[in-house]
Parts: structure tokens; C-alpha cells; sequence
């Protein structure tokens, strides 16, 4: 996952402003996400019992690639380690607002990848899972 972490003099008082937004932003593409996944599972035939299973899990099955899979995981990994971080000075904001600005980008990607039909179907995938065994 590329370094998108930004220095505190390169965050100017209009991105700050804007950190809001892009927190609304994300959680909607995390909806997006969700929806898309679900439809993707729907489409292979993947029984409802399995909508609980890790996500990396869910989205390999509809055929995400894995390096959208962990930059994925990363990126949750880093989000989880900003947010558990106490510190609110100006560089730890910055480095949120610059995570939520990654996230935004690669959720669009695993978005559109869910909606372009990169799905597998049941069959496929468990040919693919016996052939790698």
C-alpha cells in the first residue's frame, strides 16, 4: 500500500475543513462496499451462511484480486492504529485525513471491481481451490 502519510505543514486549513467529509464519504463507500459484496455472493450463489465469514475471505470468493485484498487489510490495520491512538495534535489529524483519503480511493477500486463482473462462479472457485490443494 502506497505511503500516504502527510507532513503537517503540507495540510492546509481547506483539507481540515474537509475531514468531515471525507469520513461521511467513507462510510458511505463502506456501504457501498457491503452492498456490492453481498450482490457479488448472490451472483456466484454463495449460501447466506457464509455472509459472517472474514471479509478477505468474502471478497476472495467473488474474485477480488489479492493485492486489492491486502491493500485492503492494511489500510483497515492502519485505520484501526490511528483511531486507537489518544493524540489529536495536527500531525496525527493529518495522518487520519490522509488514510480516509486512501480509503476513499481504494474502496472506489474494490467497488469497481465488485460491479465490473469480476465474480467467479461457485463451480470456478471451488476448481480453483482444488487445483491450488
Amino acid at each position: 500500500m502506497p505511503n500516504n502519510q502527510v507532513n503537517v505543514t503540507e495540510l492546509n486549513s481547506g483539507e481540515c475543513a474537509t475531514a468531515p467529509l471525507l469520513l461521511l464519504r467513507l462510510m458511505r463507500d463502506l456501504e457501498v462496499l457491503g452492498h456490492e459484496l453481498l450482490t457479488g455472493e448472490e451472483a456466484i450463489g454463495q449460501p447466506v451462511s457464509t455472509y459472517q465469514d472474514p471479509l478477505a475471505e468474502r471478497l476472495r470468493r467473488v474474485g477480488v484480486s489479492d493485492q486489492k485484498i491486502e491493500d485492503f487489510t492494511a489500510w483497515t490495520g492502519t485505520i484501526s492504529n490511528l483511531i486507537s491512538d489518544d493524540s489529536r495534535d495536527e500531525n496525527q489529524l493529518a495522518k487520519i485525513v490522509a488514510a480516509e483519503a486512501a480509503g476513499l480511493k481504494l474502496l472506489t477500486d474494490l467497488v469497481a471491481s465488485l460491479r465490473n463482473g469480476n465474480h467467479q462462479s461457485r463451480e470456478e472457485t471451488a476448481l480453483s481451490e482444488a487445483i491450488a490443494a
